[in-house]
Formats: structure tokens, sequence, C-alpha cells
């Protein structure tokens, strides 16, 4: 693992979690809060903070709705960690 503090920030809510493992995609801040079940203010709040971290990307920053955001590579690095980490830990609960 690289970077424990982005390891941290991500797994340490449960929301913003869900958020961005959504975003392996692009989408909307609407789509994500109807997919999971999450308030769309809290979403965007969300979407801010992964931004200034640099895990994410808007692809169309200049529309003012309809905003498309995915995981940028650093992002998509951290979800592969993530995701590793969380297989190996369940492996190793069974």
């Amino acid at each position: 693992m690289k970077n424990w503090k982005d390891y941290s920030f991500i797994v340490r809510s449960e929301q913003r979690k869900k958020v961005f493992d959504s975003l392996s995609k692009p989408k909307t801040p609407t789509q994500i809060s109807k997919e999971r079940g999450i308030d769309l203010g809290y979403i965007s709040n969300i979407l801010i903070s992964l931004i200034n971290r640099k895990l994410i990307e808007c692809l169309n920053p200049e529309e003012k709705r309809h905003r498309l955001y995915v995981r940028n590579k650093k992002g998509q690095g951290l979800f592969k960690e993530i995701s590793s980490m969380e297989n190996n830990k369940n492996g190793k609960e069974k």
C-alpha cells in the first residue's frame, strides 16, 4: 500500500466507500444517489472530498448540470488495493 492516508480516508466512511466503489464508470451525482440510497447533498460533499484528494475526476467540469465523475488512475489503483485487502480479509475469516 503506497498511501495509507487515502486508504484510511475511504474505508472509514461507509457512504464514502459506497460512492468511491460506484465510480468505475462515469456517473452523475443523481445516479449515484439513486443507486446507493445516499442523500444528494451528501454525495456532493463526498465527491468534492474525493476530487480534492485527486482520487476522482469530473469529465465535464464546464457543465453546470449533469456532471460526470469517474475514478482516475490514482483512484483506480487505490480501488484495486482496497478490493485486494478486503478479499484477503474475507478469505481469512472463512
